[in-house]
This record gives structure tokens, C-alpha cells and sequence, in this order.
């Protein structure tokens, strides 16, 4: 069977792997369906009914429908197999990940009257805060990373000193305790920023998932497809987000990997070659042959 999960990106509705999770029993599906899109206000829910997505007939949940195993195929989405001109990435689990979401709040005034010791500026604390998840990620590398890459600024208008800023930190790192030590070490210097500038500062982890090890006979179902078709390949660990994070709690689970062109992923020019798209189809399909193969055979 093939399955395309709603909502694996998170781009319109937070958070991400949304149908996944709720399969997985990670998320109540009333409460999935209640999520608001930003910046329209949709809620998904009747999003997915307008579109003719909505099917109460489809099994919702691990309980209703068992896996004998799962496999994903997902480009790489980073640069390692380009670089290492490998065809195909045998994945071994994900790394963690962590949305904190951080508000601070300051005061609205006039960008000409207002003199520059009288300012409690929530814009000058945002960018501060942005500096600190890139110092928080490096001193935690090479294998934490972390970003802001969503930023609201209030009211949003030239001449106004920022009252508001609503943002984002997206940190990852394959360790569960080095990822809790990067969340803490954000919140703590979050804190001393906002305290500094005068500002209010809250806190709300918007999505939140543990390092995950994908099932051993999975992954090998995997390495040996790869090796038996005449592919090189290399054990990797996913940087991003997917579907098979969840599923992996429910049912036996691995990925396949192919390259993607500079390593590029959320973005336009996001390109993979027919060639690396072949050997990953043909990974994914020899892995299931194989498990299906054995599940058959106990």
C-alpha cells in the first residue's frame, strides 16, 4: 500500500507530520483538525473537506490498521551523498527536533520622537535572540543546527518602533540530551536578552520529537537491496523532519535517501537527477519485496 500523509511540512498548519502523528497517536485528531493556518485563519479541518480530502472511511489510527513495516523515500535534503557521489542513503533514525516558539513584548513609539534610551525595542531583542540560536547551534556542532526562519514583527510599519515579535527557533540535534541542553541554554540567554532591553519574554514549544532509531531488519532490508542492485550507499542519519519519525513508534520503520543537486531542499531550484530517482525507487521497492518476503514467511 502507498500512503501520502497531510501536512508532513508543517508550512501552513504547525505543526509538522500532523496526519502522521495523529496515526501514531501522538496528536488527538479533533484536536488536529482545529489547527489554524497562519497567516489566513483556515482551519484544516475544513480545509481538507473543501478539497474532498476528508474520509471518515480511511483508517485514522495504528489501532485500526497495523503495519508489518514501513519504508519512506525522501531525498536527502542536505549535501553529504552529492558530495560523497554516493546513489543511495541507508537511514539509520532522525535527530531530534525542537520549535520554541519566543514572544517578546516591548513598547510601540515613533521611530523619529522617540530617543534611542527611551526605546524598549521587541525588534533589537528578536535579532539578538536570532544571534543567539546561530551561537547556541555552532557551539553544539557539527552535528546541532538551529535557525529562526519565522519571524512575525508588530505592527510591521516603517515608522514604528517594534511592540512585538513573535519567533521561531528551529533546533536539531541527533542526542537527546545535547538537544534539551541547546533548548535550555535558548531560553536562558532568551531571558537575559529580554531582562536587558526591558522587555516581556514568554515561551511555547510549538512541536517537539525525540531522536529516533529506526528498526534494525528495516534498515538492513535496505542496505542489502542497495548492495544486491550494485548501488553505493552509506549509513545516514535525517536532518529533517518525516513521516516515518512517527510511524517508526508503531511499526517496524526505515528510509531510503537519494541525492538532491547543491544539497538543496526547501527551495525553488530543489532538483534530483532521473538517475538518483531511479536508484531510490528501486532501493525502496527490492527493501519491501524483501520484508514482505519474510513477513510471508513467519
Amino acid at each position: 500500500e502507498i500512503i501520502n500523509w497531510t501536512n508532513e511540512e508543517g508550512a501552513r498548519f504547525a505543526p509538522s507530520m500532523l496526519a502522521s502523528g495523529v496515526f501514531a497517536g501522538k496528536y488527538d485528531e479533533a484536536w488536529a483538525r482545529d489547527r489554524i493556518a497562519l497567516p489566513d485563519g483556515a482551519r484544516l479541518g475544513d480545509e481538507l473537506k473543501r478539497i474532498g480530502y476528508e474520509n471518515p472511511a480511511i483508517p485514522c489510527f495504528a489501532e485500526e490498521k497495523r503495519f508489518a513495516a514501513f519504508f519512506e523515500l525522501h531525498i536527502e535534503q542536505g549535501p553529504i551523498l552529492e558530495d560523497a557521489k554516493l546513489d543511495v542513503g541507508c537511514v539509520t533514525g532522525g535527530q531530534g527536533m525542537t520549535w520554541l516558539q519566543v514572544t517578546l513584548g516591548g513598547t510601540e513609539s515613533h521611530t523619529g520622537t522617540t530617543p534611542m534610551a527611551k526605546r524598549v525595542d521587541a525588534g533589537l531583542g528578536a535579532a539578538r535572540v536570532i544571534e543567539l540560536v546561530r551561537g547556541v547551534a555552532l557551539e553544539y556542532g557539527p552535528d546541532g543546527v538551529g535557525a529562526v526562519g519565522h519571524l512575525v514583527v508588530s505592527p510591521n510599519s516603517r515608522n514604528i518602533v517594534p511592540g512585538r515579535c513573535v519567533l521561531t527557533a528551529d533546533l536539531r540535534h541527533p542526542a537527546k540530551t545535547e538537544l534539551d541542553a541547546m533548548v535550555a541554554k535558548v531560553r536562558e540567554g532568551a531571558l537575559q536578552i529580554a531582562s536587558k532591553l526591558g522587555l516581556t519574554c514568554e515561551f511555547e514549544v510549538i512541536e517537539h520529537y525525540d531522536p529516533v532509531v529506526f528498526d534494525a531488519a528495516c534498515v538492513d532490508a535496505v542496505r542489502d537491496a542497495a548492495t544486491k542492485l550494485g548501488y553505493s550507499w552509506r549509513d545516514i542519519v535525517s536532518g529533517a523532519g518525516h513521516d516515518a519519525c512517527w510511524i517508526a513508534q508503531v511499526a517496524p520503520t526505515a528510509m531510503v535517501f537519494c541525492p538532491c543537486v547543491d544539497g538543496l531542499s526547501h527551495n525553488e531550484d530543489e532538483l534530483i537527477t532521473p538517475e538518483w530517482a531511479a536508484a531510490g525507487c528501486d532501493v525502496l521497492l527490492n527493501a519491501v519485496l524483501e520484508t514482505a518476503g519474510r513477513v510471508d514467511e513467519t
